[in-house]
């Protein structure tokens, strides 16, 4: 027994040496480590833990460890964790939330084990912790950016799906399950060919095969059997996905379900059929050329134009068809490729002598046979006659128009334009001739068309005898012109009949640029006016004008009017401690926090002054002005804007809401009182927070200053 003794107080003094040793190097580790004892305090902390935790040893020795958790966390490790680690003396990669000393929280692991010494000593655990919070942000953004790829990709109507290269669907959005009756679910795993007609599976595969090699998008189009038996065509957009070493992982599709448009092109080849009919036998002359005049097709009509049979015109070439005064024009129109063209020129006839026609030509593209013009004929003899003695009869009045600075014009019953003054060159850039046989319609702007189309068509049918418009016009250049026109109906004098319009167009660019740019300049200084230069919302200004408005609408529709009064949390701090560019920066970002909120057209925020925002929601009860406040007060929290001198680390914001009843007898001055009053009970219970006043306050005091 005596020799019993000194060796138990030898192993005593070892053990003690030991351990002392260890607490000496657990201190200097490089490692974010600690230990507890059996009732969870810490016994020893590295100098690492320390520096990332913001304590010192004296602040955290004999602390329960638990203390530096989050509540959330706290809860989790003393009913679950703490007695699971006694009793098996170990656990790994345990997620919890530290709280620094400042405040601010981070995401860490944890693993430990647990020694139990044969001594006084009891039991010590070793934990070691891993800082995880970049990652676990990480993770975070990435988790809310699969998510909305995956919306946007579940909300689109047309069917997209992932499948590997020989047709095995990893992925269908709801769109591509509804198609087939089928849950989402229930496709993955299945064979896209098996929803393909047997027929075409193989034509299939080989479309799948051109994509994987060509690794660029690849459209095709494919018939597929749909869950009543029908098959429908779908039109599909088709990319290989491939990975970093080059080799394909999926096939991305997107399809259309084309049905209805393959049916039309159905229905407009069982048609064609019928419009030939239609073409051989109109009294018009139908012809089918290319940009060179040589003829494909002439309608059976030609006969009675020109005496020549519709073979014989197939035969002979337009330049010996044309008066040779007319060719050059008439060429030029096949060539032209811009639009419906209409041409008048002379035509031979079989019998001797030419006839007048009005050729209506513009460009089409057959399949398999390129660019072509389609031409419409019409025998305009008679009227071209008219036309002669009707020039004849204004022979007196033309001195007077080719000499007018401004732009005279005269258009027929078509439309057309018969003739234009010389002014033509200095306004539009075109010599007179080119005027004539043109449509003003065709020349105007397509903005401005529709309108200039019914003014003429009003003049032609005699609804009014004078009309004044303003309206754009191409240029030669390219370029478009304001003109000014004033247009009057010529009517026949036996009859009142309308057979024609004149006109004077005269160049108003440069007055109209004036007016465009002083328009524009009050339209920038009216914005300017009602918004906040710092934050882009609406200024004080702007939000007096709207309240007043908004509470004489409501009387009239006896509709409620909810009112937020938001105050930044000690704000003064901020600007002293991190400047007032910082601050600006801050309110910038409070601002635009504010007005994402807000989705409704009439709903308003802003800057009521200093780091005060409001907000106006017309049409809102108690509970929706609360809702809102509360949707601010968070996504201001989101910002995690940095705070050190604010309670909780970051910047946040106090609210106060008010709501006026339909048809309370409250003045917008009053609503405001409520709401600041109802902020004012926000700051003072703690900040942060959201507080609705009661509309029946009829009077408030305008909170002190240090409430911020």
């Amino acid at each position: 027994m005596t020799d019993a003794a000194p060796d138990a107080a030898l192993e005593a003094v070892i053990e003690a040496r030991v351990h002392a040793e260890l607490q000496r190097r657990l201190q200097i580790t490089p490692a974010l480590f600690h230990s507890i004892d059996e009732k969870g305090r810490l016994v020893a902390v590295s100098d690492a833990w320390l520096a990332k935790f913001g304590y010192t040893r004296e602040e955290v020795i004999g602390r329960l460890s638990s203390e530096f958790l989050t509540e959330a966390s706290r809860e989790f490790a003393v009913s679950k964790v703490l007695p699971e680690f006694f009793r098996t003396g170990r656990c790994e990669n345990v997620a919890y939330q530290m709280v620094r000393r400042d405040g601010e929280i981070l995401d860490v692991l944890l693993s430990a084990m647990l020694y139990r010494g044969p001594s006084s000593h009891g039991c010590l655990s070793f934990a070691v912790i891993t800082d995880v919070t970049a990652l676990s942000q990480t993770k975070r953004r990435l988790a809310e950016s699969e998510q909305l790829y995956r919306c946007v990709v579940e909300d689109q109507s047309e069917l997209v799906s992932l499948a590997s290269a020989d047709g095995e669907l990893r992925f269908v959005n709801r769109a591509y399950a509804d198609f087939y009756g089928l849950a989402p679910e229930a496709m993955i795993g299945r064979n896209l060919f098996d929803f393909v007609p047997e027929d075409q599976r193989e034509s299939l595969k080989a479309h799948f095969g051109r994509v994987c090699a060509a690794k660029s998008v690849i459209e095709d189009e494919n018939q597929v059997i749909s869950p009543t038996g029908e098959k429908r065509w779908l039109a599909w957009t088709n990319r290989a996905l491939v990975d970093a070493d080059g080799q394909v992982t999926a096939i991305h599709s997107v399809g259309r379900d084309v049905e209805n448009r393959v049916r039309a092109e159905q229905l407009l080849n069982e048609s064609e059929a019928r419009y030939r009919f239609l073409a051989e036998n109109s009294t018009d002359v139908i012809m089918l050329l290319d940009t060179s005049g040589k003829r494909f097709y002439v309608s059976p009509s030609c006969k009675a134009l020109t005496g020549f049979t519709p073979e014989e015109m197939l035969a002979s070439r337009t330049q010996d068809s044309v008066h040779p005064d007319d060719l050059e024009r008439g060429l030029t129109a096949l060539a032209n490729p811009q639009g419906e063209v209409t041409i008048c020129y002379r035509m031979r006839r079989k019998a001797g002598g030419y006839v007048w026609v009005e050729a209506v030509c513009k460009p089409v593209v057959i399949e398999g046979q390129g660019e072509r013009r389609l031409a419409v004929l019409r025998n305009i003899d008679e009227r071209v006659a008219a036309e002669q003695r009707l020039l004849e009869s204004e022979a007196k009045y033309r001195l007077l128009a080719d000499n007018s600075n401004d732009m005279v014009v005269q258009l027929d019953r078509d439309l057309v334009r018969r003739y234009a003054s010389p002014a033509c060159r200095e306004i539009l850039g075109y010599e007179p001739e080119e005027m004539i046989g043109v449509r003003p319609v065709d020349m105007a702007h397509p903005e401005d068309a529709p309108q200039l189309e019914l003014a003429l068509q009003s003049l032609l049918n005699g609804e009014v005898d004078r009309h004044s418009s303003v309206n754009r016009l191409r240029h030669s250049n390219g370029s478009w012109i304001w003109v000014e026109a004033t247009l009057r109906a010529i009517r026949d004098a036996a009859t009142s009949t309308v057979t024609g319009i004149t006109g004077a167009l005269r160049d108003i660019s440069i007055r109209k640029a004036v007016e465009d740019e002083l328009e524009q300049a009050n339209r920038r200084l009216q914005t300017l006016a009602g918004e906040d230069a710092l934050t882009g919302l609406a200024n004080r200004r702007a939000f007096d004008e709207a309240i007043a408005r908004e509470f004489r609408r409501a009387r009239r529709e006896k509709s409620a009017v909810g009112l937020i009064m938001i105050d930044v949390d000690r704000f003064k701090r901020f600007n002293d401690r991190y400047g007032h560019l910082a601050g600006d920066d801050c309110l910038r970002r409070i601002g635009g926090a504010i007005a994402g909120v807000l989705k409704r057209p009439g709903d308003m925020a802003a800057r009521y002054g200093g780091e005060e925002f409001v907000v106006l929601l017309p049409n809102t009860d108690k509970q929706g002005a609360a809702k809102v406040a509360d949707r601010i007060r968070q996504c201001v929290a989101d910002l995690c804007i940095p705070h050190k001198d604010n309670e909780r680390g970051y910047v946040t914001i106090s609210a106060g809401a008010s709501v006026t009843p339909p048809g309370a007898d409250i003045t917008p001055d009053t609503q405001i009182a409520i709401a600041d009053g109802a902020l004012y009970r926000a700051k003072g219970l703690g900040r942060n927070t959201v507080v609705v006043g009661l509309e029946t306050h009829t009077s408030h005091q305008r909170r002190p200053a240090d409430a911020a």
